[in-house]
């Protein structure tokens, strides 16, 4: 995949068919990655740019791997990660249900002046619906700090605590496992000339995989 050319698709919002604003694939896997910020959003009558990698890093996974993958299409004039009523979350949450979904995964860019890399927000744990939830953080930390991605850190800034996260509102809502994931700018610039980008996606297919063995134990 061409990572930057992706990235153009999502800049300029020029997918085909885009009119709830979202584009869903179903997969195989009880795994849902999520890209609510792939294109520019509004906030409080804000426009906030779009983080706009993701999208093609969920698309990217899930053809690989054949996990489900929800993305933004189009600015809706919403935001998906924070608005109190979302058609975006309450369409996850119909497909958590209909295709018993057990972990969901939800991808975002922080800004490059952040001093660490990467932030996985558990809610503070109220996010991890799952017997062994803080071991699968620990886990996951593990396996990116393996690919040489150092400063990942656990609820530092970015903890989906915000009840309308698309981790917090699915976790409450379904009962599963979601994390949301923060990636730092700094380490995607570049995309497919990116050493840590291609760091990044090797490590998550690892993440994926192994989430995929521990379904038989939510």
């Amino acid at each position: 995949m061409n990572f930057n050319l992706w990235e153009r698709t999502f800049i300029e919002e020029s997918f085909i068919g885009n009119q709830e604003g979202f584009h869903y694939i179903q997969g195989d896997l009880p795994i849902l990655l999520s890209a609510p910020h792939s294109v520019t959003q509004i906030r409080n009558g804000k426009e906030k740019q779009g983080e706009f990698l993701t999208g093609p890093m969920v698309m990217h996974l899930q053809q690989h791997l054949n996990c489900h993958a929800i993305f933004k299409t189009k600015n809706m004039m919403d935001d998906a990660n924070y608005d109190p009523k979302s058609t975006y979350r309450d369409f996850i949450k119909r497909k958590v249900a209909k295709h018993a979904i057990s972990f969901l995964l939800d991808f975002h860019i922080m800004a490059p002046s952040r001093p660490y890399n990467i932030d996985l927000g558990t809610g503070r744990g109220n996010n991890l619906r799952h017997r062994e939830g803080p071991r699968i953080v620990n886990h996951i930390q593990k396996i990116l700090l393996d690919h040489d991605i150092n400063q990942v850190l656990i609820d530092n800034i970015f903890t989906a605590g915000y009840p309308y996260t698309v981790s917090a509102d699915v976790s409450k809502s379904c009962n599963i496992f979601c994390l949301q994931i923060e990636m730092n700018w700094k380490l995607l610039d570049g995309a497919s000339d990116s050493i840590y980008f291609e760091k990044i996606l090797k490590a998550m297919e690892l993440i994926i995989n192994y989430l995929a063995s521990m379904e038989d134990q939510t």
